[in-house]
């Protein structure tokens, strides 16, 4: 126990850094790093491979600067060690250090792994060619295990340890393994030792894994050996395909595509993009096209559709005993490793290069099948692998098919009964879900609406049905979607789609049919509400369902989220499901992994929610704990505070209001720019929600609301929002504001210079609300500081002139200028609230009764100067007057006459 907790610890790096808490001693470090270089004799091999791990994260650390002998020691000992196996675990050794240390991407680290890799890189370029000779004169397993281990160290060094490989030992290693390619296939064709062939299929791997590396990151230097690849790699992808490892035949077909979409090997794709094109790139391109001839490339696309793409007898006993794991499984994205991915990838990339030798050869394999009898499985077969490609190279396909006259045919071919019908049905209605986005005119869509729930009947094959789901899917979802010609079959479909959901087994197919519920919801909007009553009483059995099964609880939120949107103030049906399902996914989530859908789901809840409720309330203790995680939801956790204060302020502010305030000023000091917006807007809502004596204790946030304006925020929208802020403070209670001010400063300086900052920044104000309140609030707070009117009277005045034109208007038929906001709101037309959540209500009315709108914008301006007037005197206003432009004088009194 106590040695593997010593090997985790040094794995983990955990005592090695020198900064860690009981970091080991620089002698401790020396007399471990002896004992590891000696590992390569430990002849155990689950030992062996524990040492390894910690022989690499050891010299992540310290080579080369600590541990410079490390590679030369065992470079050492695989030239003069007489044990086989010793070299064989000294190589090994060396792989997995140079293997770590390519990994390292700072600028520093590369340039040593440079340095290591010209000291080492020829003596393991001869190693290698050594112990090949030696396995072809000799057909002994380890020499080809060893050649295998130093072919991997060449392939970590050419991909990472070079910056081109334009100089002789590159070079020479990549001419010496495009010579093995070329020649050393047919070899593996006539082993029959089995542990040898599997060694060596993973040897061919790595040859092409090396080709891969080096055209994706040296494609000029690779250019000269295009052909010599693609040679090597159609011999495995499309000669011996059957007598190789799946995994190495996709590698070949993704080597192929790679030469293929390269851009450097591609002229038309040089001029597309405005590049140089270069006699080299001619050249390449020449000799690229020359290798894709017609008849190679029609040889390619039938192996692909005939071998790759065809259902094997094990998915077709899938989905025979799994429909709902084989369903799944057709869909979802998977690895290049994979044969049928690699090739639908291979086919896609073919059929976009040479469009025009490909699609035409793809169109008369299309007429084929229209000959052939669908009675015969073989058949089946072939005519589904030819319509995936339909599928596959849409986009490519599109100026050759005629979907329209097609999608007749496919209809017709619907309708036909065999004993492989399901096969086709599902291959056409796939082809169909595809179409319908890209090319199929709207008057077919109908039909396609109908036959997508013909085959969505409980009579039909279960894969036949979750297509059909599919092709509903991508029908609605589609940008030119027509709801009102969907609208027939909307309730048919919502009904079928949950036979579908109540029979589907596996959280997968839920999830998929969920996702098409979402998208039937987000395409006919408030359609819906009379077909979803089904689903919400639905819902809670699903998540019990779901148990540990995230990715279905995520949908079941997303779901969730959608309904409440359609419903808006009838989400309240929703309740029963969302209250428990917020508070386990706000609250007891351990992995937190449904607390993003959570927090947006609870928003959502609350932007259309008609009253408040208890739980509401309850769930708000938990937005201290969100605001203190910071985490990426802090936007959508401050909007929720705002929400839920707006929809029941009598409730959350005696409760929960010192907290909230508390929570601002922690966070007020840590964001910027829009952080600070959004905790401007939730005071501001605490402060036109509540009567003055009801507020909690403001005075920390104003404070620091007071210091960011004196601070100059370059962020306009964060100092207009603090001056909104004070603006509404002095119009509420203008003593407490003069408090404020002298209890940070205590004399004028401060008091200036937000006096000097409120009135050069009011340009920065894009709304009339704003220019309105900010004057409001001016005139209030300068007829009791006749000083400041003194000293500022001819920009107070310009300040004025510009506010009381942008906040009034003049009136067409009658001349006469009217305040702009109680225009709007007289002529205000309750239509236009129409499909507007309850929380855009809620904003709208308060607006509508808020100080600023109570107030004739001329009438007050006209009584604060007569007030003004009086303080400072007539004679000191008119003389003041006269220091002001002209143009503005004349302005102001035409606006007030």
């Amino acid at each position: 126990s106590s040695g593997i907790n010593a090997e985790w610890s040094l794995r983990s790096g955990k005592f090695w850094r020198s900064m860690s808490p009981n970091a080991l001693g620089k002698e401790d470090k020396e007399n471990i790093r002896r004992i590891l270089l000696g590992c390569y004799a430990e002849g155990n091999k689950e030992v062996f491979g524990q040492l390894i791990e910690v022989v690499a994260k050891i010299s992540r650390y310290d080579f080369p600067k600590n541990w410079s002998d490390f590679i030369p020691t065992l470079v050492q000992v695989v030239e003069s060690d007489p044990e086989e196996e010793n070299k064989l675990r000294a190589l090994t050794l060396i792989y997995k250090v140079i293997k770590t240390l390519s990994t390292k991407r700072l600028s520093g680290d590369k340039k040593a792994f440079r340095e290591t890799t010209g000291a080492i890189f020829a003596p393991i370029g001869s190693l290698w060619e050594k112990y090949l000779r030696l396995f072809n004169s000799r057909p002994v397993l380890l020499h080809l295990q060893t050649s295998l281990v130093t072919l991997k160290l060449l392939r970590s060094m050419l991909t990472y340890g070079f910056e081109d490989i334009s100089s002789a030992h590159p070079q020479a290693c990549l001419e010496a393994l495009l010579k093995f390619a070329s020649s050393q296939l047919d070899h593996r064709l006539t082993m029959t030792d089995p542990a040898v062939k599997d060694v060596y299929d993973k040897y061919l791997l790595v040859v092409v894994k090396t080709f891969i590396n080096i055209q994706e990151k040296f494609p000029d230097g690779f250019g000269q050996y295009i052909v010599v690849a693609l040679e090597f790699a159609y011999k495995i992808g499309f000669q011996f395909a059957e007598l190789l490892e799946t995994r190495l035949v996709a590698r070949a077909l993704h080597l192929t595509s790679g030469i293929m979409l390269c851009e450097t090997y591609d002229v038309f794709k040089l001029n597309n993009r405005g590049k140089d094109v270069s006699s080299i790139s001619i050249k390449l391109t020449e000799e690229r096209n020359s290798f894709f001839t017609e008849q190679r490339l029609q040889e390619m696309c039938v192996k692909c559709i005939s071998k790759y793409l065809k259902l094997s007898e094990l998915e077709l006993q899938n989905w025979q005993e799994l429909p709902e794991e084989f369903a799944y499984e057709e869909t979802r994205h998977v690895s290049l490793f994979n044969i049928k991915a690699a090739s639908e990838h291979f086919l896609l990339n073919l059929t976009a290069t040479f469009q025009d030798t490909v699609c035409p050869y793809i169109i008369s394999l299309i007429k084929e099948c229209a000959k052939h009898d669908r009675a015969n499985l073989e058949t089946v077969l072939m005519i589904d692998s030819i319509y995936s490609v339909t599928v596959i190279c849409s986009y490519d396909l599109f100026d050759y098919i005629d979907i329209d006259i097609w999608f007749l045919s496919l209809i017709e071919e619907l309708k036909a009964e065999t004993p492989f019908c399901a096969i086709l049905r599902r291959r056409i209605i796939e082809v169909i879900g595809r179409w319908v986005t890209i090319k199929l005119s709207q008057d077919h869509h109908p039909a396609v609406y109908e036959v997508c729930l013909q085959h969505m009947n409980k009579d039909q094959d279960l894969v036949v049905r979750l297509t059909s789901a599919s092709a509903i899917q991508a029908a609605v979802s589609d940008f030119a979607f027509y709801p009102p010609a969907f609208s027939p079959y909307l309730e048919p479909t919502m009904q079928l789609l949950y036979a579908l959901l109540r029979e589907a087994e596996e959280c997968e197919s839920r999830v998929k049919i969920l996702e098409v519920l979402n998208a039937v919801i987000d395409g006919c909007g408030k359609d819906i509400v009379q077909f979803v009553d089904p689903l919400i009483q639905w819902l809670p059995s699903l998540w019990e369902v779901a148990g540990e099964h995230t990715m279905l609880q995520t949908q079941l939120l997303h779901t969730a989220k959608k309904l409440t949107r359609c419903l808006g103030p009838q989400s309240v049906k929703l309740y029963p499901f969302t209250d428990p399902v917020l508070h386990y996914a706000i609250t007891q989530d351990p992995e937190l992994v449904l607390l993003e859908d959570g927090i947006a789901l609870w928003l959502m809840l609350l932007e259309n929610a008609p009253c408040g409720t208890q739980h509401f309330a309850q769930m708000f203790t938990a937005l201290n704990t969100l605001v203190q995680m910071g985490s990426d939801s802090l936007k959508t956790t401050l909007l929720i505070i705002e929400c839920t204060i707006l929809l029941d302020p009598r409730t959350i502010i005696p409760l929960y209001g010192e907290s909230v305030v508390g929570a601002c000023v922690t966070l007020y000091q840590d964001v910027v720019g829009e952080g600070k917006v959004l905790i401007d807007n939730i005071v501001l809502t605490i402060m036109k929600t509540c009567p003055r004596e009801t507020w909690p204790n403001l005075t920390p946030i104003f404070l620091a609301i007071l210091t960011d304006i004196n601070q100059f925020s370059d962020y306009s929208k964060v100092l207009t929002m603090n001056l909104n802020v004070l603006c509404y403070l002095i119009l509420i209670d203008m003593s407490y504001f003069n408090n404020l001010i002298t209890s940070i400063s205590g004399s004028s300086p401060i008091f200036k210079n937000l006096f000097e900052i409120w009135m050069s920044k009011t340009e920065h104000f894009y709304r009339i609300e704003q220019h309105k309140l900010s004057l409001i609030a001016l005139l209030t707070f300068v007829t009791n500081q006749p000083d400041l009117v003194r000293l500022y009277f001819k920009d107070l005045i310009g300040v004025i002139e510009r506010a009381v034109e942008k906040s009034t208007d003049i009136d067409e038929d009658s001349g006469v200028r009217y305040d702009c906001i109680l225009r709007k709101h007289a002529s205000k037309d309750d239509d236009l609230l129409t499909g507007e959540t309850e929380d855009y209500k809620r904003r709208k009315i308060l607006e509508e009764t808020d100080l600023v709108s109570k107030v004739d914008v001329l009438t007050f301006v006209r009584a604060k100067f007569l007030v003004i007037q009086q303080i400072i005197g007539k004679e000191m206003w008119d003389k003041l007057l006269k220091d002001v432009d002209k143009d503005v004088t004349q302005k102001l009194t035409g606006y007030l006459s």
